[in-house]
């Protein structure tokens, strides 16, 4: 049996494992719902989340374990959990959302301790005394970066309790969680342009013309190899291309959209996750900047799959592309149908033998030395400000700046790791410490990649200075290698998002853009 990774829950005066595939994402819950008639003591009522309704598991009533005084949150998260709810009140708690069996509910707990990788070693049974086996809790953790060993929490058992409720989504309202990239991307039959609302663009380049592509279903970016010559003439369509063992059609966006034709021979190519298949676009240049503007009307005459516009950090106007219409074309959608077959038939029975996959989208940027974050951890990228207000107070925050009718509190993230800051910074990588956005200022952002790479190819090999008292850059440091074989690469992290959360936490208040300090 391989190692597995579980999210480890504190819950009262304990700590209880849960598999992270089943963890979808954390919200703050600022007061409990009122209780569902005849419902046992741990059934605490139902959440309205995102427009779904959520029933709730009070955890700790549940396994019947002590609460224990509750403690400023301590998240250490790089890969995945994402809060997306403020923590404003000491003596708010959390709810963990849990997918089982199709269906939702969520677990009330303490706070998230960490996410960990658990050999089979480190897990060891627990039974009554007739040697029969613990239902609820059948297993302990015993793991180096634990305190105390974590029970692991049986989700079937959980679902055989006779007052166990879970809600099962309505499928046109399902969600993705941002973190959550093994899962296929949700596409929505709705092919409406104006009414796509992508959390985050990724900014290319196709025939000179700028584009948007909605990250959700952008599989990764690579180099563009050499180009098979099309065994039919269809329009956009530049022939096949292979990418570690796999054939994907390779068409040019521009012409998709009735753009100039592609003259030049593309450096990069951008892979879609389509509902059919995989299929390729062709790129002169990918952005090194992701950006979440707001969507614009395009203007009359665009063709059906250009959702408006997308206002990139450099000012520069994009087509947005809606996915949903593009890959509903007859040709994209037929060609990737039939690559996706071939690829089968060429696996055979080796699929068994596939490791399950997981897209990873990298930031790399420099800080008087290169490092990298996860993309998902990111609210936005843009070109650094020199408009902002100054801030008195806390040191370790330079000013405040307006973006989007929201105030981001901005600290020089080349201060913090004791870098040369003498030169103004060029890119800001903002994050939401769910007390606010924070952005973090930075050199220069040099690319995103979008790294597919084997599930258990991510190895944490070093968490940061775990001691609660080190400087929070400090805490926020990992040293990760990802893939394997000629894909290996070591690389430095920051976990930015969980960097913003220590601060937030840590600081007496963030600074606000509506005060009147001193210009900067």
């Amino acid at each position: 049996m391989s190692a597995r990774v579980f999210g480890i829950l504190r819950v009262g005066a304990g700590d209880v494992a849960l598999d992270a595939h089943d963890l979808q994402e954390v919200v703050r819950l600022e007061k409990l719902p009122p209780p569902r008639p005849r419902a046992p003591a741990w059934s605490r009522g139902t959440l309205s989340l995102r427009g779904q309704p959520l029933p709730l598991v009070d955890l700790a009533g549940l396994l019947q374990l002590d609460h224990a005084p509750q403690a400023a949150p301590t998240f250490d998260i790089h890969d995945a959990v994402h809060v997306d709810e403020p923590q404003s009140k000491a003596q708010a708690s959390f709810v963990a959302v849990v997918a089982h069996r199709g269906a939702r509910f969520g677990l009330c707990v303490t706070q998230i301790v960490d996410v960990i990788e658990v050999l089979p070693n480190q897990r060891h049974a627990v039974s009554h005394g007739d040697g029969s086996t613990l239902a609820l809790t059948p297993a302990l953790i015993d793991h180096p970066s634990l305190v105390h060993p974590a029970y692991l929490l049986d989700l079937d058992a959980l679902f055989a309790l006779k007052e166990m409720v879970a809600v099962t989504p309505s499928p046109e309202r399902t969600e993705r969680p941002s973190f959550d990239t093994s899962a296929p991307p949700t596409l929505t039959s709705d092919a409406t342009p104006t009414r796509l609302t992508a959390r985050r663009w990724l900014i290319v380049e196709s025939g000179g013309q700028a584009l948007a592509l909605d990250t959700a279903i952008v599989g990764e970016v690579a180099n563009c190899p050499e180009i098979e010559p099309p065994p039919i003439e269809l329009d956009a369509y530049l022939g096949n291309v292979t990418l570690r063992g796999a054939r994907l059609p390779l068409f040019a966006p521009g012409e998709l959209i009735g753009r100039a034709t592609q003259r030049v021979q593309p450096s990069y190519m951008v892979v879609l996750d389509g509902p059919e298949g995989r299929l390729a676009l062709a790129l002169e240049h990918v952005a090194a900047l992701s950006a979440d503007g707001t969507l614009s009307p395009a203007g009359p005459g665009q063709a059906a799959a250009v959702a408006g516009l997308v206002v990139g950090p450099s000012g520069r106007d994009a087509l947005a592309l809606d996915h949903r219409v593009l890959l509903s074309a007859l040709n994209l959608s037929a060609l990737s149908r039939l690559h996706a077959r071939l690829d089968g038939k060429r696996a055979g029975n080796s699929a068994a033998e596939h490791q399950p996959r997981r897209r990873f989208a990298l930031v790399r940027f420099t800080c008087a030395g290169d490092y990298t974050t996860l993309l998902d951890q990111l609210d936005a990228v843009d070109a650094a400000p020199t408009d902002y207000l100054a801030s008195g107070g806390d040191p370790r925050f330079v000013g405040v700046w307006r973006r989007h009718g929201r105030s981001v509190a901005l600290v020089d993230l080349r201060r913090l790791l004791g870098r040369d800051t003498s030169r103004p910074p060029q890119h800001v990588l903002i994050a939401d410490s769910g007390q606010g956005l924070i952005g973090f200022l930075a050199d220069a952002v040099q690319r995103i990649d979008y790294v597919e790479a084997a599930e258990e190819s991510l190895v944490v090999r070093w968490r940061g200075d775990i001691d609660p008292a080190a400087p929070a850059i400090e805490r926020a440091k990992r040293l990760v290698a990802l893939g394997v074989g000629p894909d290996h690469q070591v690389m430095a992290l920051l976990c930015l998002q969980g960097l913003a959360i220590d601060l937030a936490t840590s600081s007496a208040t963030l600074p606000n853009a509506d005060a009147t300090p001193e210009p900067a």
